[in-house]
């Protein structure tokens, strides 16, 4: 008999509540502040940082060429000041989703790609992160204009992957949000719906 075919979508999270068995807080510089609100009458996840970083961790494992669709939704309310993603000191963002790859070596050696909203840097920017040549930055979302407003988002994982390191994509093993200015000792703040 045919095998059954992998179901459309993997797994969503309309963040309608921050579920700890789901979630982890892995603290950067400081916290950033994380909880699931309503904003408008929609449930979504505020991100609020002055000064600090954490990444808001999601471990999920999947092939990227069984499901190479990532999308979501994000609106920033407050961008970094002095956002320079070119620059160790200036390398902060009000609003990122990480996707962190299966990669040999220490834990804190795996190959991810930063998909960022830069206040300045043109959309579809690929660039090292200032901090490690393993992990890339796709711009995604660029300029104020659209400041206090939902943009969706949609990225194939496959291709990206390809752009950024070359090859077929190993397993995505976590997907992470974080909202940080620590390095600017500035303040952002964002929200975050409708990952899928």
């Amino acid at each position: 008999f045919l095998p059954s075919a992998a179901p459309a979508v993997l797994w969503t999270e309309p963040f309608d509540a921050l579920d700890p068995k789901q979630w982890r807080e892995v603290e950067v510089r400081g916290r950033t502040s994380y909880e699931a609100i309503t904003l408008d009458g929609r449930p979504c996840l505020k991100a609020h940082s002055r000064s600090a970083a954490s990444v808001l961790l999601h471990p999920v494992r999947f092939d990227p060429e069984t499901y190479p669709r990532l999308s979501w939704s994000w609106r920033v309310e407050r961008f970094v000041a002095a956002e320079a993603l070119e620059r160790k000191e200036g390398s902060d963002a009000a609003a990122r989703l990480y996707v962190y790859f299966e990669t040999k070596g220490l834990p804190w050696q795996k190959r991810s790609i930063d998909y960022v909203w830069s206040a300045s840097l043109p959309a579809g920017t690929i660039m090292d992160s200032a901090f490690s040549s393993m992990s890339k930055i796709i711009v995604v979302e660029s300029g104020t204009a659209s400041l206090g407003q939902w943009r969706m988002a949609e990225r194939n994982l496959e291709e990206d992957y390809e752009q950024c390191f070359g090859g077929d994509p190993t397993d995505v093993i976590a997907i992470g949000v974080m909202t940080d200015p620590d390095n600017t000792s500035g303040e952002a703040a964002a929200y975050y719906d409708d990952l899928q």
